[in-house]
């Protein structure tokens, strides 16, 4: 099982007064690379929403798939490079994995352009947390 859910503020720059584009800090092409980021991407994500809110581009995903789709996290690392202003999080169960992410929730950090693993302490264990031992 893989279960993912996330969310992303889009931004490509930090100044908000430039109001050409579809959303106050996103760029119309930034925003257009992104949604083609997510097109190119779409069979592997379950549920992904850019909309944009009070002025704000967002991104919602969320999925639960039989195993590892590793676009998922690839399409926050293409959000990373196009708006690197762009910041949220994409919380991952991977019950495949293997080493230290196994057992474990992992959050994939968006922020200042770039995209890392850290782990969460809130669900992990996953087993003996959030799920009993199976008998």
């Amino acid at each position: 099982m893989f279960e993912y859910h996330g969310w992303a503020t889009l931004r490509d720059t930090q100044d908000d007064w430039d109001r050409s584009g579809p959303a106050d800090d996103l760029s119309q092409s930034t925003y257009d690379a992104v949604a083609a980021a997510i097109a190119d991407v779409r069979n592997d994500l379950q549920v992904a929403d850019l909309r944009v809110v009070n002025g704000s581009a967002h991104l919602w995903l969320a999925g639960l798939r039989n195993h590892r789709q590793e676009p998922v996290i690839e399409v926050f690392r293409r959000i990373a490079r196009l708006a690197p202003w762009s910041y949220g999080l994409l919380h991952v169960y991977d019950d495949e994995a293997q080493g230290e992410d196994a057992n474990r929730w992992v959050i994939w950090v968006l922020k200042r352009g770039s995209v890392t693993p850290e782990a969460d302490s809130w669900l992990s264990p996953h087993v003996g947390v959030v799920e009993d031992e199976l008998a």
